[in-house]
């Protein structure tokens, strides 16, 4: 397995030593593109064929606290009930998700060996065996990789790649809450550019999908293809 290498203009290198640049400010967070990172990923994915549930589960958490923690750099100062300003910095927070991230990667060595894999199933049926329950298959991550691709490739042209902050922070969990949300709403499940409707920036389309890889990977929804060829649905897995 080939280790993911971060290459933007601002920085070339490991993801955790980014993180630790971060940490002491020989990076700017202003400068790291947080969709870039996340579409190299999915592209290393592909190329590498990594299907470790483990290590896209550390990406998963590391990639929606710098998409909070950007959000969270752009708000202004706030006032206490003083009036005095009191400036937040949320680099302090980015010290303890180091070593928790850090500790993530340890564990997952012994992790990987007593997984469940069957988190990413299709489902192939044909009238000469339509048994419920069976001709049940595995699939990675690669058609659902596709897929996202395409919604990105249906958005419009970004005028300038200018980071601009959304009405609230734009974190991962909120994202899963959507999905969740619209998923209940639909019982017979929801096609996968659904899921992406009313979202117009690459950023939050990101977050949607980082949302969607961790709620299959906690198998609170399934993703189910019929054939080869047709479009994803998700289904919810369990009672939220």
């Amino acid at each position: 397995m080939t280790t993911y290498v971060v290459d933007l203009e601002a920085f070339h290198g490991p993801l955790d030593l980014l993180l630790y640049l971060i940490d002491r400010n020989e990076v700017d967070i202003y400068d790291i593109p947080i969709s870039d990172i996340t579409e190299q990923y999915l592209q290393h994915l592909q190329l590498s064929g990594d299907s470790d549930l483990e290590n896209l589960g550390s990406f998963l958490s590391m990639a929606s606290y710098l998409l909070n923690l950007k959000s969270r750099l752009l708000l202004p100062a706030y006032e206490d009930e003083e009036g005095e300003e009191q400036e937040l910095d949320p680099r302090e927070e980015l010290v303890k998700k180091l070593v928790e991230y850090r500790r993530y990667k340890k564990a997952a060595m012994y992790l990987r060996s007593r997984q469940n894999e069957e988190y990413f199933q299709v489902f192939y049926r044909s009238a000469a065996e339509a048994i419920p329950g069976q001709a049940e298959l595995r699939v990675d991550l690669n058609a659902l990789i596709r897929a996202y691709q395409k919604v990105l490739t249906a958005l419009p042209e970004e005028r300038a790649e200018v980071f601009t902050l959304p009405e609230g922070d734009v974190n991962i969990e909120s994202k899963m809450g959507e999905i969740l949300r619209k998923l209940q709403r639909s019982p017979g499940g929801v096609k996968f550019q659904g899921l992406f409707a009313g979202n117009s920036s690459k950023r939050e389309i990101a977050a949607l999908f980082l949302a969607l890889l961790e709620l299959i990977r906690l198998q609170k929804v399934r993703a189910v293809q019929e054939n080869p060829l047709d479009q994803i649905k998700v289904f919810l897995q369990v009672e939220i």
